[in-house]
C-alpha cells in the first residue's frame, strides 16, 4: 500500500508567504485612521455618508487635516459629528418655518459649537452650511486645530463657559439681529448643565442640541436617586437635563443607535417664536419637537 506523502513547506513556499506579508505590510505603511477606515468598509450609515461627501478626497490630501483624519477614534467622532448635522438640519428648517420675518436666510443664523474640543463637528458643519457663520468655542488653546483654521465660516473663540456672565454678555453681543443655536457635543459632568443655563439666558439664541455625556461624580444625589428608582443612570441624567431647560421651550430627547457610543441621547430644545399676541411667559411647552 502506497504511502500518502506528507506535505511540508519548502524554502519557496515560506519566501512567498514573507512576501505576502511584507507586501501587505508596504501597502499599509503610512496609513491613516480614515485610511483604515475606508479599507474595513464600515457599514455604518453615518460613516458611510461622510465618506461620500464631496470635500473628503480633498482634505484626504491636505497636510492640515493630517491629523483630524488620524485621530484614534475618528469613527466615532465622525458618527457624533453626523448626528449633530442631522438635528442641525431638523432645527434650521423649524426656525426659518416659523420666523416672524419669512425671509430669513441662512446668514441669519449663528452656530456655536460650545466646548468644541479639536472642531470635529465644526469641521463637519462648515462643509455642509458653507453660508452659516460657526462659532468654535473652547478655553483650551493647547490643541491642534490646524483644520479649522482656514475654513472661511468658522471664527475660533477661546472662552471659559464657567464664567457664566460673560459668556452671556459675549453671546448676546454676537447674537444681536441674528438667530443663535447651541451646540454640546458629549459633554462631561457640569458642563451640560452650564450650558443649558446659558441657553436659557441668552434670549437671541433660540435652540439648543444637546449631547450630555457622563455624569459628574460630584452629583451623588442624583446617582443614588437613579439607583433608587432602578433607572439607568445615563437616562436619568439626561432627564435631570432635560427638565433644567426653560419649560416654554419645545423639548425633546432622541437616543441614535448610529452613533458609535454608548452614550447617545441627544436632547433639543427650541425656543417659542414671539410675535405681538405670544409672549414666553404664555407659551405652552412640549415634549416633542
Amino acid at each position: 500500500m502506497d504511502e500518502t506523502k506528507e506535505d511540508v513547506p519548502t524554502q519557496s513556499d515560506n519566501e512567498e508567504k514573507d512576501q505576502v506579508v511584507m507586501g501587505e505590510s508596504s501597502r499599509t505603511k503610512g496609513w491613516r485612521a480614515i485610511d483604515y477606515m475606508i479599507a474595513n468598509e464600515y457599514t455604518n450609515p453615518y460613516v458611510q455618508e461622510w465618506l461620500d461627501l464631496p470635500f473628503i478626497p480633498t482634505i484626504r490630501h491636505d497636510p492640515l487635516w493630517r491629523s483630524f483624519l488620524n485621530q484614534k477614534a475618528l469613527k466615532k467622532e465622525i458618527s457624533e459629528s453626523m448626528a449633530l448635522y442631522k438635528r442641525v438640519s431638523i432645527v434650521i428648517d423649524q426656525l426659518r418655518a416659523e420666523a416672524v420675518d419669512s425671509h430669513v436666510s441662512l446668514q441669519d443664523i449663528v452656530l456655536f459649537d460650545v466646548c468644541s474640543g479639536k472642531g470635529n463637528a465644526t469641521a463637519v458643519l462648515s462643509f455642509m452650511f458653507p453660508n452659516l457663520s460657526i462659532y468654535m468655542v473652547d478655553k483650551n488653546k493647547k490643541m491642534n486645530i490646524s483644520h479649522v483654521t482656514n475654513l472661511n465660516n468658522v471664527q475660533i473663540e477661546y472662552r471659559d463657559i464657567f464664567q457664566v456672565g460673560k459668556f452671556v454678555d459675549w453671546t448676546n453681543k454676537v447674537t444681536q439681529g441674528k438667530i443663535g443655536i447651541f451646540l454640546g457635543s458629549h459633554l462631561c459632568g457640569d458642563l451640560s448643565e452650564i450650558v443649558i443655563d446659558v441657553f436659557n439666558k441668552c434670549g437671541n439664541v433660540r435652540a439648543l442640541i444637546l449631547a450630555p455625556c457622563c455624569l459628574s461624580k460630584r452629583k451623588r444625589q442624583i446617582a443614588d436617586t437613579a439607583v433608587r428608582l432602578k433607572i439607568d443612570n445615563y437616562m436619568y441624567w439626561t432627564t435631570h437635563l432635560y427638565h433644567m431647560i426653560a419649560h416654554t421651550c419645545r423639548r425633546n430627547i432622541d437616543q441614535d443607535d448610529n452613533v458609535f457610543s454608548k452614550k447617545n441621547n441627544y436632547i433639543l430644545a427650541v425656543k417659542p417664536t414671539i410675535t405681538s399676541n405670544t409672549s414666553p411667559s404664555s407659551s405652552s411647552s412640549s415634549t416633542t419637537l
